[in-house]
């Protein structure tokens, strides 16, 4: 293989791709009054599962603060909720690929817990 052509490998290897084709939208906010913990935690749960978050359910955390996350069963989706006594607080999130979905699930989210 020529310098050249050995050249030209490289740098179409080393050239950035073709850009994403989907682009991730994450929704986010906190509701304050948080002062049981596991309430809050029980309630993130049946919120995560009322809204099709049931797939890959993980709550983790200690002391004050506890995190749920799960995948949505249909869509590419993910939500965390963090409960927090500590600051007497659960922030939301919910994040996808389809900004309408994403928006729209994140509302019926925040509605409901």
């Amino acid at each position: 293989m020529s310098k050249l052509a050995s050249l030209g490998l490289l740098v179409g290897l080393l050239a950035p791709g073709e850009p994403a084709l989907a682009v991730p939208h994450v929704y986010s906010d906190v509701v304050l009054g948080v002062n049981d913990l596991m309430a809050c935690v029980d309630n993130a749960k049946k919120v995560a599962s009322k809204n099709g978050f049931t797939d890959d359910v993980q709550v983790i955390g200690t002391g004050k603060s506890r995190s749920i996350y799960a995948d949505h069963a249909s869509l590419p989706m993910a939500l965390s909720i963090s409960c927090s006594t500590h600051l007497g607080a659960a922030s939301i999130a919910v994040a996808g690929m389809n900004n309408d979905d994403t928006v729209a699930s994140f509302k019926q989210v925040y509605d409901d817990f």
